[in-house]
């Protein structure tokens, strides 16, 4: 009994073992420093192997879709320009609308990125300052002539078609929320109206009804009776029936 309420005696050790990691562990902000310093040399280091392996592999790339053609560079450039800054803006702009999960706001906007890459492939290539994008545009020269220029051109034209498209669809889902808001009220207003019928017509039909019973409750009623006490009119006493001589009445001569 007394050996089962004793506490252990082997606590010690662990206890002093857990306050030592705890001592060591490095606090959250130099972690944090170690990994965004070495994320910062990664993303240098895929920039300087990018800006020199990249240009050139896309311009090899944009000469063998032209396939020594000059004239295939135009609507190849009008397409990459156009479609991949069109469709990247409208999905970039559907991350700022309100009540949208987070991780479908990120998932969104890493596609949009994503789908710039070819456009800002080509401004690399053409705004470069690097002997690689040098050599890309000396192959575009001689393979691609109107490409770059194309697709700047229809880049610009994308993006205000994006944008005119945006302010055009905003227009358009307001004017049919007003629309459905009109509809709403004359909806109501309609209701009302017809309720407003039906009270009325339960009103005159308990009028008539209400009428016919009281109608009927008159035409019921006995008339009321005759009083027998009611006066008599006098009778004149009759006169005497012994003649009654009068002045002027003739005499007869007596013998």
């Amino acid at each position: 009994m007394t050996d089962s309420l004793t506490p252990p005696t082997d606590r010690g050790p662990a206890t002093a073992e857990t306050a030592g990691a705890a001592k060591s562990k490095m606090p959250t902000w130099l972690v944090r420093t170690i990994v965004g310093a070495v994320a910062a040399v990664v993303l240098v280091l895929a920039y300087l192997i990018g800006s020199v392996t990249v240009p050139l592999m896309w311009a090899t790339s944009i000469r063998d879709q032209i396939g020594g053609q000059l004239g295939n560079s135009i609507p190849l450039g009008m397409f990459y320009g156009f479609v991949f800054t069109f469709v990247p803006v409208l999905i970039i702009w559907q991350v700022f609308r309100k009540n949208m999960n987070k991780w479908v706001r990120t998932t969104l906007l890493v596609i949009g990125f994503l789908l710039l890459i070819p456009n800002l492939l080509t401004l690399g290539v053409v705004y470069g300052g690097t002997k690689s994008a040098a050599d890309a545009r000396n192959i575009w020269a001689n393979s691609a002539n109107w490409f770059d220029t194309w697709s700047q051109v229809f880049m610009v034209i994308g993006v205000v078609c994006a944008v005119a498209l945006m302010v055009l669809g905003r227009m358009w889902l307001r004017r049919s929320r007003k629309l459905r808001e009109l509809k709403a009220a004359e909806k109501l207003v309609k209701k009302d109206q017809q309720a407003r019928e039906r009270v009325a017509q339960e009103d005159a039909k308990q009028a008539q009804k209400a009428a016919a019973r009281a109608a009927r409750g008159k035409s019921a009623t006995p008339p009321a009776p005759s009083d027998a006490s009611s006066p008599v009119s006098p009778t004149v006493p009759l006169q005497d029936s012994d003649p009654v001589a009068s002045p002027d009445s003739p005499t007869t001569p007596q013998a």
